[in-house]
């Protein structure tokens, strides 16, 4: 009964003081029965330390929402009273209700960066797609240059690479992928020398980056704006990459307008199978 596990409580919490009491010399022997049991609800009583835990009592009821309020804990009334305000001001458990949420796991995911992060994802796709289309024409057998095939490939795999952590992120966040058509400009190579669309494929890449480089920075500021430290962070981890890449690209189009479209193409090309 009832009474049985109090009284058994009351043994059991008595002998945990006592224990407590004979090895602290802060804590006197003659008040090991500081321990007060009521209906519900208990408080344990350290008078030397100055501290009271308390348990708060249940209050049950038969109906769904009071029995929903009865198992939620405010942890800001959980604590030692020592005089000082509690740490958990504020903190309040609630048991999840019985439907399903669209989310465990989102904390401060502004809509905002959710929506801005799903444009994002589509920007990377969009690169991806116009990379691939470069390596596709580099590897005719009337263009033949495998080094630039190679290049433009491990390009659009990069950039969609990109758009999978992105969309794996956007997950971890506990917002929701949504995915939109790419759009892609129509590319027309319209000169017959192969070399010349070498640099006109250059300069596009370049202009690709740079684009993705001012997304990336339109990203990291609308997290300032949401205050979403985190959200920064991850941003700026593709920044440096982004720079780096501008750089590289820069250096291969200075080489093609250096030495030429003719042995300028060739060389580029035979660096770039290495």
């Amino acid at each position: 009964s009832f009474q049985m596990v109090a009284r058994l409580f009351y043994v059991v919490a008595g002998s945990f003081v006592a224990f407590s009491a004979a090895f602290s010399p802060n804590i006197p022997l003659n008040k090991v029965n500081d321990v007060g049991l009521f209906r519900g609800s208990f408080a344990v009583s350290f008078p030397s330390l100055g501290r009271t835990f308390q348990r708060p009592a249940l209050r049950m009821s038969e109906s769904a929402k009071d029995a929903a309020a009865a198992r939620e804990i405010d942890f800001s009334k959980v604590g030692f009273n020592d005089g000082s305000e509690s740490g958990f001001s504020g903190m309040i458990f609630r048991p999840e209700d019985s439907e399903e949420p669209e989310s465990r796991c989102r904390v401060d995911w502004d809509v905002r960066c959710e929506k801005a992060l799903n444009d994002h994802i589509n920007v990377e796709f969009t690169a991806s797609y116009a990379y691939h289309a470069l390596f596709a024409y580099f590897d005719r057998d009337t263009v033949a240059l495998q080094g630039f095939a190679e290049y433009f490939k491990k390009q659009s795999n990069e950039e969609r690479d990109h758009a999978e952590q992105f969309m794996k992120y956007q997950n971890k966040r506990g917002g929701k992928v949504v995915l939109k058509p790419v759009a892609v400009p129509e590319m027309q190579f319209t000169r017959v020398d192969g070399a010349s669309d070498a640099l006109y494929a250059m300069e596009l890449a370049l202009q690709l980056e740079k684009f993705v480089y001012g997304k990336l920075k339109q990203l990291h500021a609308l997290g300032g704006e949401a205050t979403d430290p985190q959200f920064c962070d991850e941003i700026e981890k593709y920044l440096g990459d982004q720079v780096s890449a501008i750089k590289t690209i820069s250096g291969y189009v200075a080489q093609i307008r250096r030495l030429g479209t003719g042995h300028g193409v060739w060389d580029l090309d035979r660096a770039l199978q290495e």
